[in-house]
């Protein structure tokens, strides 16, 4: 008699595992874990009544800036320029072989086809005739160039050379100029807490 009914609810447990994978017309059956199918959150782009303009996307407050996200203070004009020699500062403290590793190869890929990978502004395209020699790094202007305009010149661009902000991201940025400020320490041989810097970046 026990076995018998066990045979029963044997056979009706089927029937109902049938039944629920089987929906047919306007019946979705049962559904296991309906959350996993039904997203018990509002969608992206879905209407939101929680909302006063009706939609679930909503724009950021005023002001506000994204986790990560550096936003540089000053405009691309002439004062903006000026500011940045006293304003701005690398807010980083890399090491020598970040520089020499991180800096150099960020440098090879965005900088040196028109600097030159030395810095002497004999890139490829100057070599190829596409465009007039950068001046050296070497030069006595750009030697003595305060870290904020050489900065502000990455952020906007200046003269031929255009804006790289899209292309590095705020740290980035303070890499390739270490690295350059590397190799112009290496070029005029400059000592103290350069030269591990210097030294590294010279064998490299």
């Amino acid at each position: 008699m026990l076995r018998k009914g066990k045979y029963i609810l044997t056979i009706l447990l089927s029937g109902t595992v049938f039944y629920a994978c089987s929906p047919g017309g306007n019946n979705p059956g049962y559904e296991y874990m309906p959350e996993m199918v039904h997203s018990v959150a509002y969608d992206a782009h879905s209407e939101n009544p929680v909302y006063p303009s009706g939609y679930t996307n909503q724009l950021p407050a005023e002001g506000a800036i994204a986790v990560g996200k550096y936003t540089y203070p000053l405009p691309n004009t002439p004062e903006g320029y000026e500011r940045a020699a006293t304003e701005i500062h690398n807010p980083f403290d890399f090491t020598a072989d970040e520089i020499s590793k991180d800096g150099k190869k960020l440098f090879l890929r965005y900088c040196a086809i028109c600097h030159g990978e030395k810095g002497d502004g004999q890139g490829h395209l100057v070599e190829i005739d596409k465009f007039p020699p950068p001046p050296s790094y070497f030069s006595d202007d750009l030697m003595s160039k305060p870290e904020g305009q050489r900065y502000h010149t990455v952020m906007y661009g200046k003269g031929m050379m255009g804006s790289h902000a899209s292309q590095l991201d705020h740290r980035e940025r303070w890499l390739v100029l270490s690295y350059v400020k590397s190799l112009q320490d290496a070029h005029s041989g400059k000592s103290g807490n350069d030269s591990e810097t210097a030294e590294v970046v010279t064998k490299n």
